[in-house]
C-alpha cells in the first residue's frame, strides 16, 4: 500500500525549486540558444504567462511527490542508491514516455534528446537527496 505518511514534504519542496531553477538555466544560459535554434524560434517569439509558471510547479510538484514514493519504495538509503532510482525511473518512465510522442509527433529527436538530459538531470539528483533526506 502507498502511503503519502512518510513523504518528507520540505524534501518535495525543495525538488520542486530545483527542476524549476535548473529550467530556467537548462532552457536560459546553458542550452537556450541552442534549444531555440532546434525548435526554429526566437527569443521573441515566446510569450511566457504567469498561469504557464504555475502549471509547471505543479507538474514539477506531482513528480517529485511520485519520484520520492518511487525512492523510498526502492529502498535507497545512500545518494548513489537513490541516484540509481531516479535514473531508472526516468529511463522507464520519462524518456520512453516521451520518446515515444517524438516519434509519432515529429520533433527532432535533438529536441528530446536536450529535454531528456534535463529531466535526467533532474530525476538522478533529486532520486540522490530523497534517499538521504528521508
Amino acid at each position: 500500500m502507498v502511503s503519502f505518511a512518510g513523504t518528507n514534504w520540505l524534501a518535495v519542496l525543495v525538488g520542486v525549486v530545483a527542476s524549476n531553477a535548473l529550467g530556467f538555466l537548462w532552457y536560459g544560459p546553458l542550452f537556450g540558444k541552442t534549444w531555440l535554434r532546434m525548435i526554429g524560434k526566437k527569443q521573441e517569439e515566446l510569450q511566457a504567462s504567469p498561469s504557464m509558471y504555475v502549471v509547471t510547479a505543479l507538474a514539477s510538484a506531482i513528480t517529485m511527490v511520485a519520484l520520492s514514493l518511487i525512492v523510498h519504495a526502492f529502498g535507497a538509503g545512500s545518494f548513489v542508491q537513490g541516484l540509481i532510482a531516479g535514473v531508472v525511473t526516468w529511463v522507464g518512465i520519462g524518456a520512453t514516455a516521451t520518446f515515444v510522442y517524438t516519434t509519432f509527433e515529429g520533433p527532432p529527436t535533438n529536441v528530446w534528446m536536450l529535454n531528456a538530459a534535463y529531466q535526467l538531470v533532474i530525476y538522478a539528483v533529486m532520486g540522490g537527496v530523497f534517499a538521504i533526506w528521508a
